[in-house]
């Protein structure tokens, strides 16, 4: 088997910043809710962290939380086939074990270079497990030759592109409204299951992020040297996710209400990346700033060429 380069040519930044404009509810696990005093049935996701010196305990969204959702979004949207390991969690991801039986269509993934396998990440298989599908596939026996075709799939692949950060409340919000504490973040709404046929009730307690608190993270897309041609569909794909996401909900109880979110700032900017003689360099560029998803997306086409310009030449 031959070597394999494969070098980083770049990175992209995302500074967002987003509103949630109704109650907001990403659920701590069970055994984290039993520390808390008050009883409620569902508790919000929180974390501590330092704003100016001070620590205080804010809520959070984890990076996994709009991660999935955005990747789910776009499985829906782009119509790509959903594959299980375990009959309860169904998506499309690059998987030999999710794949059962089906090489070629695994095979077919890395070849056409199945965006959201690239941006959000797949699970990892090495040369070898790639190497006897290519061999169930082709029936090729011949150790060079099948060694020379799994190569044609091997040298395609490279790390996840998107990197998704936590989000918390802004330095901004968090200057102008001054929270003392994590209860100046949420709200009580109380909720009544009813059974429709025996009419018995089932009230319960949630607590969630009350509308208006302005969260800021960063999202990030690596770029490779084999990823010259693929940087506009990768743009305009986050971007579309981010747009659907705006228009359905993030966290729990869409359907009733909960979740709804509105981005106010989206600042682009990014690193070029270059190796010479073993000696890297690194140069900073700036794309611009936008204060909404439609206005980002109006603007795709001359994001996407600065970009390109700036990393690849």
């Amino acid at each position: 088997m031959s070597s394999v380069e494969r070098g980083l040519k770049g990175i992209i930044r995302f500074k967002v910043e987003f509103e949630n404009t109704t109650g907001l509810l990403i659920n701590m696990p069970v055994h984290g809710q039993t520390l808390r005093i008050g009883g409620a049935d569902h508790y919000p996701m929180v974390v501590r962290r330092k704003y100016d010196g001070s620590e205080l305990e804010v809520p959070l969204i984890p990076g996994s939380s709009l991660k999935g959702k955005v990747r789910s979004l776009l499985e829906l949207a782009l119509n790509k086939k959903l594959y299980t390991t375990d009959q309860k969690i169904w998506q499309h991801v690059r998987s030999l074990s999710a794949m059962k039986n089906v090489e070629h269509e695994f095979l077919d993934d890395i070849k056409k270079r199945c965006v959201i396998d690239e941006l959000f990440g797949w699970a990892a298989s090495n040369f070898r497990q790639i190497r006897d599908a290519v061999k169930k596939v082709t029936g090729i026996e011949d150790e060079q030759k099948l060694d020379e075709e799994t190569m044609k799939y091997f040298s395609k692949l490279a790390s996840t592109r998107l990197l998704v950060e936590d989000f918390t409340p802004s330095e901004e919000y968090i200057s102008t409204y001054q929270p003392k504490s994590i209860a100046d973040f949420l709200e009580e709404k109380m909720e009544n299951r009813i059974d429709r046929i025996t009419s018995a009730a089932e009230p319960r307690t949630i607590v969630r992020v009350k509308p208006g608190v302005q969260f800021k993270g960063n999202l990030k897309i690596q770029l490779y040297d084999i990823d010259r041609d693929r940087v506009s569909e990768y743009i305009r794909t986050l971007v579309t996710g981010l747009k659907l996401l705006e228009e359905t909900y993030l966290g729990a109880s869409g359907s009733r209400g909960y979740g709804r979110i509105k981005f106010v700032n989206i600042g682009i900017s990014g690193l070029k990346v270059d190796a010479e003689n073993d000696k890297l360099n690194i140069e900073e560029f700036v794309v611009g700033n936008y204060t909404s998803i439609d206005e980002l997306l109006e603007k795709i086409d001359e994001v996407v060429e600065k970009i390109s310009k700036s990393i690849y030449g």
